[in-house]
C-alpha cells in the first residue's frame, strides 16, 4: 500500500523553546512519508528565527507567517495547506514518541472502516520530566482495543471529559473530517474544537485506543487551557445535546447520565444557572 503522506499541522504561537523540541520530535519519526506545515500565529519574530535554521535543510518543513493574528482560523489555515492523506495536529508545546506516526498507520492500513486512531498521552511538566496523569488524561484501557467510534464517544460525553486526546494525540485521514477542525453540527467550538473534531470522526466508523504513551501532553503555566479556565467547560452542555443527532447518546440512560455528569461539574457556580434549568427541564422529558 505504500507509504502516503502524512501532514502535521502546527498552529505556533510565541513558544520557540518548546516548538523546536516539537519539531525535532517529529523529524525523528521512523514513518518516512511526512510533511511539517507552521502556521505562525506569533506577535513576534522569536519562532521565524528559531525555524531559519531548520527550512533549507528539510524540505518537508513548510513555514507561513501570518500577517495578521488569525487565532482559530490559523487551525484552518494550518488544515487547508495540508496536503496528506492523513492529518495529525500537533500542539507547539507538546511532543511526539518517534513510532507514534508508523503505529497509529498500522490500524488504517490493516483495518477496515477505522476513523480515528487515539492513544494514552503521558502527562510532563516544562522540562519534559513525567508527570501523573490528570482525571482526562487516564489511560482508558490497559491493553490496546479497536471499538466503535459511538462508543468512544459515549464514553467522554457521560464524563463529560475529553479523554480521547488533546489535538497531538489523534491522528485520522484528512477525507474523513468533512467539517473543518473544531466544528461540529455547522457550529465552531472554540474552547473543545478538539473534541468536536473526534466526534465528527467518531460517528463515522470505528476508532483505536493504543495502550502505549504515543505523545507528551506538557503541563505548565503559559498554557492555553489555563487561559481559558473554568469557560472551556460552557460548551459541553451544548455539544451533549447536539451529539444525539449523529447517534450518540441513543438511549435515555445515556444521555440523562451525560446531563447530570455536567450538572454535578456546574452546580456550584452561578454562571451556570441558566444551564442548570434547561438540564433540569431536560430530565423531567426524560422521567
Amino acid at each position: 500500500m505504500g507509504n502516503p503522506l502524512v501532514s502535521v499541522v502546527i498552529p505556533a504561537y510565541n513558544r520557540p523553546d518548546t516548538l523546536k523540541i516539537a519539531i525535532d520530535s517529529v523529524l525523528e519519526q521512523t514513518y518516512p512519508n511526512i510533511e511539517i506545515i507552521i502556521c505562525d500565529d506569533s506577535t513576534d519574530d522569536r519562532v521565524q528565527e528559531m525555524l531559519d535554521p531548520y527550512l533549507d535543510p528539510n524540505p518537508k518543513i513548510k513555514y507561513h507567517r501570518n500577517e495578521r493574528n488569525l487565532f482559530l482560523e490559523n487551525w484552518h489555515k494550518c488544515y487547508d495547506l495540508a496536503s496528506g492523506e492523513y492529518i495529525n495536529y500537533l500542539m507547539d508545546d507538546d511532543v511526539f514518541h518517534k513510532e507514534k506516526i508508523a503505529k497509529m498507520l498500522y490500524f488504517f492500513n490493516d483495518f477496515d472502516n477505522i476513523t480515528l486512531v487515539t492513544s494514552y498521552r503521558q502527562t510532563i511538566n516544562e522540562t519534559g520530566d513525567f508527570l501523573p496523569p490528570l482525571r482526562a488524561t487516564s489511560r482508558l484501557y490497559e491493553e490496546t482495543r479497536i471499538l466503535e467510534g459511538k462508543l468512544l464517544g459515549n464514553l467522554a460525553l457521560t464524563r463529560c471529559l475529553n479523554v480521547i486526546g488533546e489535538p497531538t494525540t489523534v491522528l485520522f485521514r484528512k477525507k474523513d473530517l468533512t467539517e473543518p477542525f473544531g466544528f461540529y453540527k455547522g457550529k465552531q467550538y472554540s474552547l473543545i474544537n478538539d473534541f468536536a473534531a473526534w466526534l465528527s470522526l467518531l460517528c463515522k466508523g470505528k476508532a483505536v485506543y493504543i495502550s502505549e504513551a504515543l505523545s507528551y501532553f506538557r503541563l505548565h503555566p503559559n498554557q492555553n487551557n489555563n487561559k481559558m479556565g473554568f469557560a472551556a467547560f460552557s460548551q459541553w452542555l451544548e455539544i451533549i445535546i447536539a451529539s444525539r443527532e449523529d447517534g450518540f447518546l441513543d438511549n435515555k440512560e445515556l444521555f440523562k447520565t451525560a446531563l447530570l455528569s455536567y450538572r454535578e461539574r456546574v452546580n456550584h457556580y452561578d454562571q451556570f444557572a441558566e444551564d442548570i434549568k434547561r438540564i433540569d427541564k431536560l430530565l423531567i422529558t426524560l422521567d
